[in-house]
């Protein structure tokens, strides 16, 4: 059986929804992604991590990117920009940093302080996505890319001739609802957000039809027969 794969944050994990408020550790089979593989008989994988930023997202593609086979369909949902990974020496892990962290560290409050700004997210962030479309395209891979970010492809601030070329090498893989990242795009249909800020029920059922009627399934099952 074909596998759907999913890449995310805490909207593709599925924070809030109705099947993980008592299981943390467990997934959501209500996502939108979720719903896709169950429409189109596929087994559902997903890797999403609440709280990951974008450099996390493309190390746990990475990481996985061996055993995901051409026959399976990959969903990454990319997240806010603005989040940043470090690799913590003490504690020998990955840390991702946050403006809603509470700046609980040194560390956190000189970041955003001192060193954080909107080209630097913009760059880093694009780096990431840019090197995991091309790694999938180069493995055959097909995927579904989404950004809940509009700033991804902002053209108004920060916007050198590097961050052009970046955006232009990956807007045609970028899947927007409606010119809109998931978050703002649920809130403008005025779709039930929960008490920590996530999409609920509804805007997920919404969002799975949304990408069936804008994904070429057709394309993807005569690729994968």
């Amino acid at each position: 059986m074909n596998k759907l794969i999913a890449f995310g944050d805490s909207f593709t994990w599925g924070s809030e929804l109705a099947d993980t408020v008592d299981a943390d550790d467990i997934h959501s089979n209500y996502t939108w992604p979720a719903l896709l593989a169950k429409k189109h008989g596929m087994q559902y994988m997903c890797f999403a991590k609440p709280g990951a930023g974008n450099q996390t997202i493309a190390r746990t593609i990475l990481s996985n990117i061996d055993k995901i086979a051409t026959s399976d369909l990959v969903v990454i949902n990319w997240t806010w920009i603005d989040r940043w990974d470090f690799y913590n020496l003490q504690d020998r892990d990955w840390v991702t940093v946050r403006p809603s962290s509470n700046a609980t560290t040194i560390f956190d409050r000189y970041y955003f302080k001192y060193f954080q700004s909107e080209l630097w997210n913009k760059l880093e962030s694009l780096k990431s996505v840019t090197l995991v479309h091309s790694l999938l395209k180069a493995h055959s891979i097909n995927f579904i890319a989404t950004s809940i970010d509009d700033l991804l492809f902002d053209t108004r601030f920060h916007f050198p001739s590097y961050i052009k070329f970046l955006q232009n090498s990956i807007k045609d893989d970028i899947t927007y609802f409606n010119n809109n990242g998931f978050y703002k795009w649920s809130k403008a249909n005025k779709f039930e957000i929960g008490e920590n800020g996530h999409p609920l029920e509804k805007a997920h059922h919404s969002a799975f039809n949304y990408i069936e009627e804008n994904y070429d399934f057709d394309k993807y099952t005569k690729s994968n027969p």
